[in-house]
């Protein structure tokens, strides 16, 4: 059953320009996974340094390969210098 996710990213005072640039990145790497159907990164009009991912995923054992990807544990490395926190992920079975 498809799985989506939005997951709410906010950037450390300072740090917006390098998360911004670092998700681009990983957009690109992150489209390339099997299990990946959807993933578009969005910058909140509201919230400043706010960033939102909308991703679909085949399935939950998917999005669990996902976060074990090497691109994502390297993103996970870099992005702690830029997080304010870690990010809020909401699902939604369709």
């Amino acid at each position: 059953m498809p799985l989506l996710v939005f997951a709410t990213i906010t950037a450390r005072p300072g740090a917006e320009t390098a998360l911004k640039a670092g998700l681009q990145e990983l957009v690109t790497q992150v489209r390339t996974e099997a299990a990946c159907q959807f993933y578009e990164l969005y910058k909140s009009t509201e919230h400043p340094g706010q960033f939102i991912m909308h991703e679909m995923w085949q399935d939950e054992a998917g999005l669990l390969a996902h976060s074990q990807m090497p691109h994502m544990k390297a993103f996970g490395a870099k992005a702690s210098e830029w997080l304010a926190s870690p990010p809020a992920l909401t699902k939604v079975n369709l």
